[in-house]
């Protein structure tokens, strides 16, 4: 007489179970995705702190790539797209970072190579060490082709974490002549004017 109530609710449980299995709608899933994004996008926006100028942008790119390190991995866990195309542009977004991150290693790794014992080498050199950032700039950004899928476009707009992602790669723009390596997800970048 028990086996009717008990298999009732293991079949209850399993639908419940089976529910939740098909992930977040598109809203979901594109707040995610732009959530992974603020990390890098908050640090790349900071910019470098004052101080000694190869120190400073060494450490700023270090930290950046430290932040891109966590972006990937969050897109990575971000799971499959609810949108037809959807899948693609996250690997694209993925791909576009990558190439970000490693401009920022490479620019760091470069950095990090200059002298700090001839100051007048490193003023002279900081602005080529900073090249790998500076062919960013001629790309399209990897956040250019996720809004470029109708509905993932529509939610995007939608999304407050997309929203503060859109003002911040306004924000890098608007700074790129100010700052040594100010870089945004929609490949604007800029070498610093300050010699």
């Amino acid at each position: 007489m028990r086996a009717g109530p008990v298999s009732g609710a293991v079949l209850a449980v399993a639908l419940l179970a089976g529910c939740g299995a098909a992930g977040p709608g598109p809203q979901e899933w594109t707040d995610r995705m732009c959530a992974a994004v603020l990390p890098f996008m908050q640090t790349a926006v900071e910019g470098p702190t004052a101080g000694e100028p190869q120190q400073a942008v060494g450490d700023y790119l270090g930290r950046t790539t430290e932040a891109l390190d966590r972006t990937l991995g969050d897109l990575d866990r971000l799971g499959p797209a609810p949108v037809d195309g959807g899948d693609t542009l996250a690997a694209n977004l993925q791909g576009g970072l990558g190439e970000v991150r490693s401009a920022f290693s490479g620019a760091k790794a470069r950095v990090d190579a200059l002298d700090p014992a001839d100051p007048d080498a490193v003023e002279r050199d900081l602005p080529g060490a900073l090249e790998p950032l500076a062919r960013l700039g001629s790309t399209t950004g990897p956040l250019d082709q996720v809004t470029g899928n109708p509905e993932i476009a529509v939610t995007f707009r939608a999304s407050a974490a997309c929203g503060k992602l859109t003002r911040l790669s306004d924000a890098a723009r608007a700074a790129a002549p100010d700052g040594p390596a100010v870089v945004d997800p929609n490949g604007s970048s800029a070498e610093g004017g300050g010699g």
